[in-house]
């Protein structure tokens, strides 16, 4: 496999220099369910050379309908170990290193210690371990990038080690271990069931899910993370954020 070649039609928009920059380049995706696993193919597809996945659950038949990897034949299969088999037919060279157990208290440390930039793709429902990866990436100065899926758009966020941390953006409270999840978006959008936003709220159905709307995450953030990857600069970062919906037809940077 030849690197250049397989990596030539980004160059254009891409400089060679900044090709190589992007070659050398770390990424850390915690979670590889719909955002997470449809970002690692992005970024491989982008020529990354190091891809860092931590994910404990297995593919089931529900993930069918969005999820990269997911099919007949893998339900059951660690999801983090599938996406890996796939993107090595893309780049035999790409190292992965995965995280079986997901991020835990033990290796926290270790998983952001082997990547330059850190995708915070946990569930909302386990928001500690988003507060405890949060903590390592600042104590480590950095960036912790996320994308989420909702209804027919995307919300896309940054923190920065030196900026709003996750926890008061989100107004974490350690005691309950929960957030406030209409902070992903601030304002729902106008065709969200209010009733079937409530039954989700309240634990007692999944978050509905759409392809489309994971492949606007996948897209927009992978983006942002080689832009800034290149370039060095990141000037939407938290409590500022993007906001995509395709069904109101509208780019919000809140």
């Amino acid at each position: 496999m030849d690197y250049n070649e397989t990596f030539s039609r980004n160059i254009g928009f891409i400089t060679r220099s900044q090709q190589k920059s992007i070659k050398s380049l770390s990424v850390g995706i915690a979670g590889a369910g719909g955002d997470g696993g449809l970002l690692a193919e992005r970024l491989t597809r982008f020529g990354i050379g190091k891809l860092v996945m931590a994910e404990p659950d297995t593919f089931e038949l529900a993930n069918c309908n969005r999820q990269f990897g997911a099919n007949l034949k893998t339900c059951g299969h660690n999801k983090a170990e599938v996406i890996a088999k796939e993107l090595k037919l893309i780049n035999p060279k790409l190292k992965i290193l995965i995280f079986k157990k997901g991020i835990t208290e033990s290796n926290v440390v270790d998983f952001v210690s082997n990547s330059d930039v850190i995708i915070d793709e946990i569930e909302y429902s386990k928001p500690s371990i988003s507060a405890a990866l949060a903590k390592e990436a600042r104590r480590q100065h950095k960036y912790v990038f996320m994308g989420a899926n909702i209804g027919w758009g995307a919300s896309i966020f940054c923190f920065s080690p030196r900026g709003m941390t996750f926890e008061k953006y989100f107004k974490y409270d350690p005691k309950t271990d929960t957030i406030d999840p209409i902070r992903y978006v601030q304002k729902i959008p106008r065709y969200f069931d209010k009733k079937l936003l409530a039954k989700v709220l309240s634990g007692k159905i999944p978050m509905p899910s759409l392809s489309s709307s994971v492949g606007l995450v996948a897209s927009f953030l992978s983006s942002q993370i080689i832009m800034f990857a290149i370039t060095k600069k990141n000037k939407t970062v938290a409590p500022r954020f993007w906001f995509i919906d395709s069904w109101e037809m509208r780019i919000d940077k809140r």
